[in-house]
Parts: C-alpha cells; sequence; structure tokens
C-alpha cells in the first residue's frame, strides 16, 4: 500500500482526528499494543485522547502503551490503564523487552504514532532502534508547523525498500503521514490539495 497523507487545515483539527484514531484503535482491539511518541506538538493529540475515552468509555483493561522517548507530558496517566501496562520508560530496551514477552498479542505493536521533527528525526535517537515500530501493524507519522516543511518534503520524495529511517516509513504496508497545512506547504500544491481533509 502506497504512503498516504492526510492533510488538516489547523493543528487543533489535526488533533482531534489523531485522538480519534487512538480511541477508535483502542476500541477495535481491546488488546492492543499502543507505541506513542513523545513530542510536546502532540500533547494535544494526547490530551484529546484521554478526554475522548472518559466521553466515550474504552477497556484499557488488556492494552499496553509503551511511551518513545522521554514523556513531555503526564496526560496519559490519567487513562483508566492498569499500571503493569504502561510503559513510561521510553526505552527502546523498554518497548523490546515487553514484544519479547510470552504473551502472543503483544509481539507486534498494533499502531505506533510517531512525530517528524524539524531536524527530520522520528522515533528513538538511534534510527537503529526504531525497526520494531516500523513494523508495526499500522503507523501514523505526524508534523505541525511551517518548519517541518522540507522534511515533510524529503520524505515524500524517499526511495522505497532503502535502509534509512524515511524509506522504511515510505515502505511500510500500512502507514498515514498527518500534517497540517504548514507542515504540507513543501509538497507541490496539487499533491497538498489532494491530500487535503474535512474532518468534523
Amino acid at each position: 500500500m502506497a504512503m498516504n497523507f492526510k492533510i488538516f487545515d489547523t493543528k487543533e483539527t489535526l488533533s482531534v482526528y489523531t485522538a480519534d484514531i487512538l480511541r477508535k484503535q483502542v476500541h477495535n482491539n481491546p488488546t492492543s499494543l499502543l507505541a506513542l511518541e513523545m513530542n510536546e506538538d502532540l500533547n494535544w493529540t494526547y490530551e484529546k485522547f484521554v478526554g475522548e475515552t472518559k466521553q466515550h468509555p474504552a477497556d484499557f483493561s488488556q492494552v499496553n502503551i509503551a511511551l518513545i522517548g522521554r514523556p513531555t507530558t503526564d496526560v496519559l496517566d490519567k487513562l483508566e490503564i492498569p499500571e503493569n501496562q504502561f510503559h513510561k520508560d521510553g526505552s527502546s530496551e523498554s518497548l523490546n523487552s515487553l514484544l519479547d514477552s510470552d504473551d502472543k498479542d503483544k509481539k507486534q505493536i498494533s499502531l505506533g504514532l510517531l512525530y517528524l521533527d524539524s531536524k527530520g528525526n522520528v522515533g528513538f535517537n538511534d534510527e537503529d532502534k526504531n525497526e520494531p515500530v516500523f513494523d508495526a501493524r499500522e503507523l501514523f507519522v505526524v508534523a505541525t508547523g511551517a518548519d517541518k516543511a522540507d522534511v515533510v518534503r524529503a520524505l515524500y520524495n524517499a526511495k522505497e525498500n532503502d535502509k534509512d529511517a524515511y524509506s522504511q516509513i515510505k515502505s511500510h504496508r500500512m502507514v498515514t503521514v498527518v500534517l497540517d497545512r504548514e507542515a504540507a506547504s513543501g509538497l507541490d500544491p496539487d499533491i497538498a490539495d489532494y491530500y487535503s481533509f474535512k474532518f468534523a
């Protein structure tokens, strides 16, 4: 499947959409393993995710959440998830330990949510440690703001089937790149228009 883009007019609308994706993942698969990157630009998404799970209760009794990177907010602590299923360490070692557990349902990440920063970094700082996240059943990569325009274009133009992070993302069988209008400003206008989304 080709890399899909969803472009929203504002960061707020993007955050609502992404939070809804997370809630639906938990609702549709109550044994999900979520790998969530910590970045200040995703805090709004996580706040809305927690809010949605309060309005539309979700069963977190078998859900595992593994953070990628150091927490930038404690809002996810408000989820009603057993403490031993919320892996806050943020390291690749912690994630690999979870994936190597005896529980067969936790051998693969169900959904990975990553953030593409202005330097082009995504996921763990050491690119070699991202493989388990890039192997997630479904992958979402978020970028917001005009300072991400160049790296978004680089991701769009990346060659497939190479070893670098962008190529691995682009080659993923089910990846969606979620952008606001500013982050998408480096794409050709016809491409940006094609992928622009209205979300209510």
